[in-house]
């Protein structure tokens, strides 16, 4: 029951703050103890269960059809704990960082909310056709947060991301009914201990699958809706935007399309990992090329990316831990990054990395961070992104040894557009007077960024406090694939 408790409270947020929508610092503070709550049930769950996740105590199921044996079916392991997490702890981060939502306050958190229970659903999901639910539960919450509070360019920008996504979720549901209908279940378990597939069923159902969570992540060349959608979104939309909707779709790589469909996935796999390198290298290239500070990082995390891909790909242990860690070590480097940006052009009234400079004699704290974020995405050591990368790399290597070559050109590329940017945006004089009037962050920006970057040293120097939770699912998937 506390898996379900944990993803079901944020609607009862949804009407809680609907219903207080009349006092604006009543709903922010009800905001925040709403969403407190299932980071420390999360919490809870790691230090209880963290050595045995597949205990009942988290698990639940409800059948809903019985003779498509479709139901409710909930449950956490290794591989979708740390984004379980880390989906709570995200919305949280939004709820204070939401400095930048002045008008329908109430109905943006509840919008915030909603879109929290289907990525804690998603992460959580037994069932293919409740793992779509939740998938598409976060859809309109998104494209109503971007449509109604973003820049300028808002709608055209929630239109891009609702088709994208749209299209590409309907085709995994196609696959998801073939493999369900096919296999006469839709539990996941189920289907992981089945499988009774021909090698060309498997491969049929595979192409939409993957198809769809590709969208979702986004490789390169799906990537269409991304930049429009994250320039234009509020900083504390962007903060689940990048740290979590991504996920949303590698998640869905390592937890249903490989470990389901094994056969069919395998012939795709060296094209798999040849998108992450596309994504890796595409992404360094072109965040060189940003004259805006946002587009930069969303670039950057587009690169980044790229090492899920090719670990998820490797389909062995070493990868394939890199991978999931990844997922957990992105997201956090992504949302310290958006909430900085967000924060220097706030307090300097522009984005453009030609106008900044100096920034770090009036910004000290805010610049330090930007810094932290930025060694994040290089894949510094001591950093959580390093463990991942390096993981990931090594075991594509293992497995394509090109590919991984590449990618470790990747990390070269990254360190030299965040190093150029740091040296435009923080470092030398001020470039513009106005800037000698500028302050720090303040208390509130800083308690929404300081626990992000407290967790990148800590998952950096002790990455064995994830890794220790996520590797008896990882190797109870390479044991039913065959992986090594």
């Amino acid at each position: 029951m506390i898996t379900t408790a944990t993803i079901f409270i944020p609607l009862l947020g949804t009407i809680l703050v609907l219903l207080l929508r009349g006092d604006e610092r009543l709903v922010r503070y009800a905001a925040i103890g709403v969403a407190a709550v299932p980071v420390l049930l999360a919490l809870y769950i790691y230090f209880a269960f963290g050595d045995n996740l597949d205990a009942p105590a988290l698990s639940q199921e409800l059948v809903w059809i019985e003779s498509l044996n479709i139901g409710y079916r909930v449950g956490l392991d290794g591989i979708g704990f740390g984004m379980f997490f880390l989906s709570a702890l995200l919305t949280l981060i939004a709820v204070v960082a939401s400095w930048d939502i002045r008008e329908n306050l109430g109905f943006y958190y509840a919008l915030l909310f909603l879109a929290e229970v289907g990525m804690l659903g998603v992460f959580a999901s037994r069932d293919l056709v409740l793992f779509y639910v939740f998938f598409e539960i976060t859809l309109i919450p998104m494209y109503l947060m971007v449509g109604m509070w973003g820049d300028e360019n808002r709608r055209a920008a929630a239109i891009k991301f609702f088709i994208y996504t749209f299209l590409g979720s309907t085709a995994m549901l196609a696959g998801f009914l073939a493999l369900g209908v096919l296999s006469r279940t839709f539990s996941i378990p189920e289907l992981g201990e089945a499988g009774g597939l021909s090698r060309a069923a498997q491969i049929a159902i595979a192409v939409p699958v993957l198809f769809g969570l590709l969208v979702k992540v986004p490789a390169v060349p799906l990537h269409g809706w991304l930049l429009d959608v994250y320039v234009s979104s509020p900083i504390s939309t962007n903060v689940v935007l990048s740290g979590v909707l991504p996920k949303l779709g590698t998640f869905g790589i390592l937890k249903i399309a490989i470990p389901l469909l094994p056969d069919g996935v395998e012939p795709f796999l060296p094209y798999l990992a040849v998108l992450g390198v596309i994504n890796i290298i595409y992404g360094a290239f072109v965040a060189f090329l940003q004259p805006d500070l946002k587009a930069l990082v969303a670039y950057s995390s587009i690169g980044t990316l790229g090492f899920i891909l090719l670990g998820a790909a490797s389909v062995n242990a070493v990868g394939y831990n890199g991978a999931v860690f990844q997922q957990v070590a992105h997201g956090l480097y992504s949302a310290l990054l958006f909430l900085l940006v967000g924060i220097i052009a706030a307090r300097t009234g522009t984005r453009r990395i030609s106008e900044l400079g100096g920034l770090a004699a009036r910004m000290p704290w805010a610049g330090g961070l930007l810094a932290l974020g930025a060694l994040a995405a290089m894949g510094l050591p001591g950093l959580a992104v390093f463990v991942s990368e390096f993981m990931s790399i090594m075991g594509g290597y293992t497995a394509y040894p090109v590919q991984g070559v590449l990618a470790a050109l990747g990390i070269i590329l990254s360190a030299m557009y965040m190093l150029y940017m740091l040296a435009r945006v923080i470092f030398g004089p001020l470039r513009e007077p106005a800037y000698e009037r500028v302050g720090d962050a303040g208390p509130v920006e800083m308690a929404a960024v300081v626990p992000l970057a407290a967790l990148l040293l800590v998952l950096g120097f002790f990455p064995a406090l994830l890794i220790s939770v996520q590797r008896p699912a990882v190797e109870a998937v390479l044991a039913a694939i065959g992986g090594s």
